[in-house]
């Protein structure tokens, strides 16, 4: 997956806003996204989309970014090689798939060894 996409071409914005209690919910705007990322709060995106990559051949649709309960989520909307659209959180603190959240039966990890 080519990583063209930066943190600044996305939609960085509260999504769910009726299931979760708006004081703990707040918009993220860019600046906001690379002062947390330089003070190691969390990672940046194309971390967890480097990961998805040995995995997944996808392309992003639209990314979001909000705190709950001082934890960190990047919310992904991504399209699969094979046409269906997929949704997949990642903890942002730590660049890593959300346990709640499988890959689609598409996604296995890419072999690095030539045969």
């Amino acid at each position: 997956m080519s990583l063209f996409i930066t943190i600044g071409l996305f939609s960085l914005s509260t999504l769910n806003t009726h299931l979760v209690d708006a004081q703990q919910l707040f918009e993220v705007d860019h600046d906001h996204v690379q002062q947390l990322v330089s003070q190691g709060y969390i990672r940046s995106l194309d971390d967890s989309l480097n990961w998805l990559a040995q995995y997944c051949d996808v392309q992003l649709i639209d990314a979001q970014l909000f705190q709950q309960n001082n934890t960190w989520r990047y919310d992904l909307q991504l399209q699969l090689k094979q046409g269906h659209t997929v949704n997949l959180q990642f903890d942002a603190k730590s660049g890593t798939l959300n346990s709640l959240t499988q890959l689609p039966s598409e996604c296995t990890q890419h072999e690095t060894a030539t045969r």
